[in-house]
């Protein structure tokens, strides 16, 4: 393990964010040498090493960043946008945040997500076996976007014919989520922010004159009964359990299945060894995550090594940093899916109140549909490489460009 630089200045090392966007496991690895953490503008830090990432997730001097915070900090326009953001329960806390979270516990939980895994199979077989032959086709857009959109519009109830359309509109306004907000893209983020929500409002005001059996109906049914929230409030909640099923998922089982093709020898080895597989998908959410980071904000006065921080500071807890770190994973830069120094809660998903209420569905998404590739398509080639963009929030993925023999 290579010693650390033991103390810093009592002011810390401030960058420029943009830089760390076009190689970031290097730069993370370089700057987490140096310091504990960097500040990335007024009153905004980037925490690096694991031994302060991983208990500021549930440090009771530290609390969600609050949706209005969130809109102030990245100087979002108002609008449907800004709206999303200040309302949604990712971005609340206490009450509010139970509240809203509370809807759909019962349908992620992970025993349903379990009984689940057979419907998640039969959609990835589907798809695997519409996938073009004898030709190249970009994997993200035919088979990695696919299967957690059709399963998103399942468990929802919304018709899998839409799964394309609304996921188009994930992808977009996901880009809120970056540590830098992409003003220049603001108008094409808002439209499709406002457009999504038009068609969940739809959606939900369909059920209420014509209920079906399925969780869009049990939700708009459990508010007319109790409307502990604004109806608009129960929409976008929506939208935010669609964005968090759609689009993480997408870009994390794609650079999996891009990394293990590079390597001949694992891919031989999860076709040999199933029970191999669960290993692969944690590390490869562990090696290059979809998820960078996540905001706190400090509620008491922290110091890191002889910095102070004062309460309300923004704290960005970096994942990409922390998973790899070698105080907390051996030979962290190497991708092993035999890898047994695994946390029991994988970082990606967060840790806390506010983990992700989806992980189990990710987790069994990226296990079955690795699976359906494995059976159905062993010999699928590599042609293009796909990089995982930005350094935090929700990372964007490029095209990656397969063929199947």
């Amino acid at each position: 393990m290579n010693k650390r630089t033991q103390s810093v200045a009592a002011h810390p090392r401030t960058i420029d964010p943009t830089t760390l966007n076009d190689t970031p496991h290097t730069r993370l690895a370089e700057l987490r040498q140096e310091t504990p953490l960097v500040q990335l503008g007024p009153n905004q830090y980037l925490v690096l090493r694991a031994e302060h990432v991983v208990p500021l997730f549930i440090d009771p001097r530290t609390r969600q960043i609050e949706g209005p915070e969130f809109v102030a900090l990245h100087q979002i326009p108002d609008g449907t946008l800004a709206q999303f953001l200040s309302d949604l329960f990712l971005f609340s806390n206490g009450t509010a945040h139970r509240a809203k979270r509370s809807l759909f516990a019962r349908s992620f939980a992970h025993r349903v997500m379990r009984d689940a895994r057979g419907q998640i199979r039969t959609v990835a077989d589907e798809i695997v076996a519409s996938l073009p032959r004898g030709k190249s086709f970009d994997f993200v857009e035919g088979m990695a976007a696919r299967v957690p959109a059709d399963m998103i519009a399942a468990i929802l109830g919304l018709p899998r014919c839409d799964s394309r359309y609304f996921a188009a509109l994930v992808y977009s306004v996901a880009r809120a989520f970056s540590p830098i907000y992409p003003h220049e893209h603001h108008q094409e983020i808002e439209n499709a922010a406002g457009e999504l929500y038009d068609y969940v409002e739809q959606q939900l005001s369909l059920r209420m004159t014509a209920p079906e059996d399925d969780l869009l109906t049990a939700l708009v049914t459990d508010w007319q009964a109790e409307r502990g929230i604004r109806f608009e409030s129960l929409v976008f909640q929506v939208v935010g359990l669609i964005i968090g099923g759609s689009d993480t998922t997408r870009a994390s089982f794609a650079m999996l299945v891009a990394l293990l093709l590079q390597r001949p020898g694992d891919w031989a080895a999860l076709r040999s060894d199933p029970t191999l597989i669960a290993g692969a998908v944690n590390e490869g959410m562990r090696y290059d995550p979809s998820v960078g980071s996540v905001p706190r904000v400090t509620k008491a006065p922290i110091k890191f090594d002889g910095i102070d921080l004062p309460p309300g500071t923004v704290l960005r807890l970096s994942t990409m940093s922390a998973m790899r770190d070698p105080a907390l994973y051996l030979d962290p830069d190497h991708f092993n899916i035999r890898r047994t120094d695994h946390p029991r809660l994988h970082m990606v998903f967060g840790l806390g109140p506010h983990r992700c209420i989806g992980d189990m569905l990710a987790r069994i998404e990226m296990e079955e549909s690795l699976s359906a590739v494995l059976d159905a398509a062993p010999g699928i080639e590599l042609e293009t490489l796909p990089r995982m963009l930005g350094f935090g929030g929700l990372r964007q993925i490029t095209p990656m460009h397969v063929r199947i023999p």
